[in-house]
C-alpha cells in the first residue's frame, strides 16, 4: 500500500491506497510547513497500515532539481525554499516523493483517468488559477521546473494566461464568482483566451489529448463548447486534439499522488 498526499492552499488530504484506488481518505486545513507535517503524519498513524512510499501533490513553482518550493503564491511563506522530499521522509518514515500539483494530477488522469491509453497527455487545471502537466509515456515531464502554462504570455503588456482568463481574474473584473459570470460575454472572453492557451501547448507539446479540470469546468458544456471552438479557430498548423473533461473529478491528485508513489518507489518515477 502506498500514501498519497494532495496539498492545495486551503485543504490538504491524505489518502491509503493503490492502483488508482484509495481506501480511506482524511481531509483537513492546510497551515504551515511544521503544522501541515504534523497533521499528515498523524493522518498516516491513523491508517494503522504498513505501507511502502508516499507521494506528494504540492502547488508550485517547484523546483523538482533540488526539491524545493519557489516563493508558493498560496501557500504560507514557511513553506518556501524548504526541501520536501527529505523532510517529509524523516517526518513519516518512509521513502517519500514530491512533484508540482498540476503534473500528480496529470500522472492521476494519464494512468486512470480521461487521458488513459494516451500519449502524451497534456493536463490543465482552470480553478481559480490555472496550471498544466504532461506526462509522455506514462511519467512526469520535467524540466529545472514543470510547464506553467497559466503564465504563458499573451500580450506584449505582459498579461498571462492566468491573468486573464482564470477565476481571480473573473472575480478581480466582475466582483462575482466565476459561477455567477457562467455564460456571459466575459465568460466567452475567458473561454477564448483558455482556447488560445491551449493550442499555443498543444504546438508546443504535441500531445495526443488535452484533458481539463478544475473547478471552472464544473458546468461542462458552458466550459468545453467555447473552448473548443476557440481551439478550432487558433489551432491551424495541425490537426485537432480531442478535449476532455477529467475524468477522476476531485480525485486527480490524490490518486496521481498514489501513482507517483508507486512509480518512485519502483523506480520508474521521478
Amino acid at each position: 500500500m502506498y500514501i498519497g498526499i494532495d496539498i492545495g492552499g486551503t485543504h490538504t488530504r491524505v489518502a491509503i491506497g493503490e492502483n488508482g484506488f484509495y481506501k480511506d481518505k482524511k481531509d483537513f486545513p492546510t497551515r504551515d510547513l511544521t503544522e501541515t507535517l504534523g497533521d499528515i503524519k498523524d493522518a498516516v498513524s491513523d491508517f494503522d497500515t504498513n505501507t511502502a512510499a508516499a507521494g506528494v501533490s504540492v502547488a508550485g513553482p517547484y523546483n523538482f532539481k533540488v526539491g524545493v518550493l519557489s516563493q508558493p503564491p498560496n501557500l504560507q511563506k514557511s513553506w518556501d525554499k524548504q526541501d520536501l522530499p527529505s523532510l517529509f521522509t524523516k517526518e513519516l518514515g518512509i521513502p517519500t516523493f514530491v512533484a508540482h500539483d498540476a503534473s500528480v494530477a496529470a500522472l492521476g488522469e494519464a494512468k486512470y483517468g480521461a487521458g488513459k491509453g494516451r500519449n502524451p497527455v497534456l493536463y490543465y487545471t482552470v480553478s481559480t488559477g490555472i496550471g498544466s502537466g504532461l506526462i509522455v509515456d506514462g511519467k512526469i515531464y520535467h524540466g529545472i521546473f514543470n510547464p506553467e502554462a497559466g503564465h504563458q504570455m499573451l500580450s506584449y503588456e505582459g498579461k498571462s494566461l492566468e491573468s486573464l482568463a482564470s477565476g481571480t481574474a473573473l472575480k478581480q473584473k466582475t466582483g462575482k464568482e466565476p459561477r455567477e459570470v457562467e455564460g456571459t460575454l466575459l465568460w466567452d472572453e475567458a473561454m477564448d483566451w483558455i482556447g488560445l492557451g491551449i493550442a499555443n501547448s498543444i504546438l508546443h507539446f504535441s500531445p495526443e489529448i488535452v484533458v481539463i479540470g478544475g473547478g471552472m469546468t464544473k458546468h461542462r458544456d458552458i466550459f468545453f463548447e467555447p473552448v473548443r471552438k476557440a481551439l478550432s479557430k487558433y489551432l491551424k498548423l495541425v490537426t485537432q486534439v480531442e478535449v476532455v473533461p477529467a475524468g477522476l473529478g476531485q480525485d486527480s491528485g490524490l490518486i496521481g499522488a498514489l501513482e507517483l508513489a508507486t512509480q518512485s518507489k519502483n523506480g520508474s518515477g521521478i
